[in-house]
C-alpha cells in the first residue's frame, strides 16, 4: 500500500511539472534567458593592462582522434582553467561555447580549451565515438581505457589545472525526469557549485520556468568521468555543467551554458567583471 501511494505521489509531481513546464512553454519562455552582459563583456574583451598569448596544438597528431586544445595566456599570473566540449559529440551545445571561448580574453592565468574533445563523435553527430562512451573512460586510481581517453589525460596532466570545467547537454531534468540529469552543476567538494547554481537562477532562469532552476550537486571522486578523475588525481577544482533539451532552444541552452562557464571562471579569478562600466 506504501509503495503503491508513493508511486502515486511520485507520478503526480512529475505530471504537475510537466503541467507547469508545458504552460510555460506555450507562454513563449523558452528562448534565450535575460543574461549578464557585464560578465560576457569581461569574457569577451582584454583588459587594457593584460596581453594575451595564444597558442594551439594538436592532441593525438596523426591519428583518427586529432583534435586542437588552444592556450590562453594572460601576463599576469593566476590559476590554470581547463574547458572541455564535446565528450559527447551530439551536444552541440557544449561544444559550440567551447569553440567561443577559444577567443576569450582572461585577465589572469591560463585558460586551456578543447572543443571537440571527442573529435570522431563530433563529426558524426553522435555520442560515442569508436571506442565507446569517452566519459566512462577515466576509472579511478588507473590509466584511462582508451586511446582518446589516455591523450586527454596526457594533456590534464601535462598542464594539472587548477579548475576543469566540462560541458554537458542532457535530454531532460533532474528530478523531473529520472533518467536524465540536466539543469544542474555537479561538483567536487572544494568547488563553488552552489554559488554558481544561485547565480545562473538569479541571472538566466525566466521566475516562470521554475523546474528549469540549475541544482547543485557533491560528486565523489571515484567514478570514471574525466571531472572525476581530475578531482582525484590532480587536485583540480572540477565542474560538470549540464543543460538540457527540454522546452529550451539552442540559443537558450548556450546562453545557460556559456554563463556558467563565464562564472565558473570568474569565481576562480581568470575574469574580473567590473560592474560599474
Amino acid at each position: 500500500m506504501q509503495s503503491d501511494l508513493g508511486h502515486t505521489m511520485k507520478r503526480r509531481n512529475t505530471l504537475i511539472a510537466s503541467a507547469t513546464i508545458l504552460s510555460a512553454a506555450a507562454s513563449g519562455v523558452v528562448s534565450r534567458p535575460p543574461g549578464d552582459e557585464a560578465l560576457l563583456t569581461a569574457a569577451r574583451q582584454r583588459d587594457g593592462d593584460t596581453e594575451i598569448s595564444t597558442e594551439s596544438e594538436s592532441i593525438l597528431p596523426g591519428t583518427v582522434h586529432e583534435t586542437t586544445l588552444y592556450e590562453r595566456v594572460a601576463t599576469r599570473d593566476g590559476p590554470t582553467a581547463m574547458v572541455f566540449g564535446g565528450i559527447h559529440g551530439d551536444e552541440r551545445t557544449g561544444i559550440e561555447v567551447a569553440q567561443e571561448v577559444v577567443d576569450w580574453k582572461p585577465d589572469t592565468g591560463t585558460l586551456v580549451i578543447v572543443p571537440k574533445t571527442n573529435r570522431v563523435a563530433t563529426d558524426e553527430n553522435v555520442r560515442a565515438g569508436p571506442e565507446g562512451d569517452l566519459n566512462r573512460h577515466f576509472p579511478a586510481d588507473s590509466e584511462p581505457t582508451s586511446d582518446l581517453a589516455r591523450g586527454i589525460w596526457d594533456a590534464v596532466q601535462r598542464y594539472e589545472p587548477d579548475v576543469v570545467l566540462d560541458l554537458h547537454r542532457s535530454l531532460g531534468i533532474v528530478g523531473i525526469h529520472e533518467e536524465y540529469v540536466g539543469q544542474a552543476v555537479y561538483h567536487s567538494a572544494d568547488a563553488a557549485g552552489d554559488e554558481l547554481a544561485a547565480y545562473l537562477n538569479d541571472v538566466a532562469v525566466p521566475w516562470h520556468m521554475p523546474f528549469h532552476r540549475i541544482s547543485a550537486h557533491r560528486t565523489h571522486s571515484g567514478g570514471p568521468l574525466l571531472f572525476q578523475k581530475a578531482i582525484r588525481e590532480v587536485g583540480a577544482t572540477a565542474y560538470l555543467f549540464e543543460t538540457t533539451d527540454f522546452l529550451l532552444d539552442q540559443n537558450a541552452r548556450n546562453e545557460f551554458t556559456r554563463l556558467a562557464t563565464a562564472k565558473t571562471l570568474a569565481l576562480h579569478g581568470l575574469l574580473e567583471v567590473d560592474r560599474n562600466q
